[in-house]
């Protein structure tokens, strides 16, 4: 290189110094922004007290990021702060002894925020001083911990508790100590009252004594009025009075076994009426009110009920509620802890499963046979959804058969056909409990699918008609088309899958 060549320095050299100037002069200049200034007053004013440090530790943090041009003070807000504040607490190791004198000890501010300080306190007196450097002190040694054994430092409030309560209800938490409820006893002496949405006064609620008096008095009028205006006046009175004193019980919260016979009464008798949405109230209730203490279990109908659940939660397709309590039950029976499930045998179970199963699989004579074994209730269970399913039934028979279906084998498969038990030829039992009902509801079913049946069927005659056996090629019998009544029942579920009531149906 000859000696009169200027000095010259590489360009990532100069660069390098050219960084390292601007840095340590951003750090003893003080940082001004008005917009931080703001930002640190309000995320102030909104954090509690043991927040407030790691307010002043998360706005340290923040200024490195703003140096070093990542973020911009413009566009976060008090909110994020306060998150950043929470994380930083969280991330906090605890005290070993915490004592109400020790408080947790931030990292101290950054320069930017003495500045800050500095500008924002009023002076006195102007004096120079010199710049004070701040060193961080070492960590002390903390000996790490799993989160599980943490001590949780709890921070007392003045909230009252009944506020709390009212916000824990509003924000949806179930388990908040909320106020007993209060003692409600009624003084009315009616014995005839019907179910009211509005909020119930003592005036119109009856005590027990007054229930039980009223319990004889209109068991006693629904058969005075069966005999003059017919059994279905009879059964919508009794219904809308027991309604009623369910209500007076369950406002008074009397759990007894008068309670228990209440709702069994009421329960059948919404079977008997195809009522399934009193019938599920009645039903959870007595789920509840076998599990207490206070109720004689000796007394209550308690297996036929949990057999009527059972099959009701398989035809309204809650199978996760039907697991539940099967679980349960099985728990029952093999540890006996629960009074409830330990009282039932695994016999009634079992045919109960099997019912189930036929009828999801469609299976009409043994569904027949099954409900001979049970209670006249447990018939009036499946036929509230008996139409239901006999839809589902026909769609799997149309899609696995082709050609021509005589009504005569579709009749057999839906079960409305008479199938015979006990000992005399002439008994017979129909799932629709007669012949003029199974006619109804059969015509009610292909007019609703909107299935044309063949000008020459009759349903009775197809019903004294005996199976024909033999070969007669001349031999007419009535028949649909398979793929004509398989569009017209699909057809049909699509317009119920745009239907709003499509799953009461």
């Amino acid at each position: 290189m000859p000696p009169d060549f200027p000095d010259c320095a590489s360009e990532w050299w100069q660069e390098s110094r050219r960084s390292c100037e601007n840095s340590s002069s951003s750090t003893t200049t003080p940082y001004e922004n008005s917009t931080r200034a703001a930002l640190l007053v309000e995320t102030m004013r909104r954090a509690p007290a043991p927040l407030q440090p790691f307010v002043q530790q998360g706005f340290s943090l923040y200024d490195r990021e703003v140096v070093l041009g990542r973020r911009r003070y413009e566009q976060v807000t008090f909110v994020e702060m306060l998150n950043i504040a929470k994380s930083l607490q969280m991330k906090a190791p605890p005290a070993p002894v915490p004592s109400p004198a020790s408080s947790l000890t931030p990292l101290p501010p950054s320069p930017m925020c003495n500045a800050l300080v500095a500008q924002t306190a009023p002076t006195t007196h102007t004096t120079s001083i010199a710049p004070i450097s701040h060193k961080r002190a070492a960590p002390e040694a903390v000996p790490h911990e799993p989160p599980h054994k943490r001590a949780v430092l709890v921070t007392t409030t003045s909230v009252p508790l009944n506020d709390k309560a009212f916000f824990f209800q509003l924000a949806g938490i179930t388990d908040a100590e909320v106020a007993a409820t209060r003692e409600f006893v009624g003084t009315s002496t009616e014995l005839e009252r019907n179910y009211t949405r509005y909020e119930p006064l003592v005036e119109d609620i009856r005590p027990l004594a007054v229930l039980k008096d009223a319990y004889a008095h209109i068991t006693t009028r629904a058969t005075a009025l069966e005999k003059t205006e017919g059994k279905k006046a009879a059964q919508k009175y009794l219904s809308d009075q027991l309604k009623g004193m369910r209500q007076d019980l369950r406002v008074q919260n009397i759990v007894d076994n008068f309670t228990v016979m209440v709702y069994e009464v009421h329960a059948r008798l919404c079977l008997e009426t195809g009522d399934i949405g009193e019938f599920n109230q009645c039903q959870a209730g007595l789920k509840q009110f076998y599990a207490m203490d206070a109720v004689d279990l000796r007394q209550c109908d308690v297996k036929n009920f949990f057999l009527y659940r059972l099959v009701y939660l398989t035809l309204s397709g809650q199978y996760d509620s039907l697991s539940t309590e099967l679980i349960h039950f099985t728990n029952a029976q093999l540890q006996g802890t629960d009074r409830v499930g330990s009282n039932i045998a695994r016999e009634p179970v079992n045919r109960t499963l099997a019912l189930c199963a036929a009828c999801n699989n469609g299976d009409t004579p043994s569904l027949c046979c099954l409900l001979l074994s049970f209670e006249t209730e447990m018939t009036y269970l499946v036929r509230i959804y008996l139409q239901k399913l006999r839809i589902m039934w026909l769609k799997e028979i149309l899609t696995a058969m082709k050609g021509s279906l005589t009504l005569r084998f579709l009749m057999t498969s839906l079960g409305f056909t008479p199938h015979p038990h006990g000992k005399k030829k002439r008994q017979l039992f129909w799932l629709d409990d007669a012949e003029e009902s199974a006619w109804l509801r059969f015509t009610e079913l292909f007019q609703t699918l909107k299935v044309e049946l063949p000008p020459d069927f009759s349903f009775h005659e197809e019903v004294k008609r005996r199976k024909h056996t033999g070969s007669n090629p001349q031999a007419h019998y009535p028949s649909l088309d398979a793929a004509t009544a398989l569009k017209a029942v699909n057809d049909y579920l699509v317009f119920l899958g745009t239907r709003k009531d499509a799953g009461r149906t």
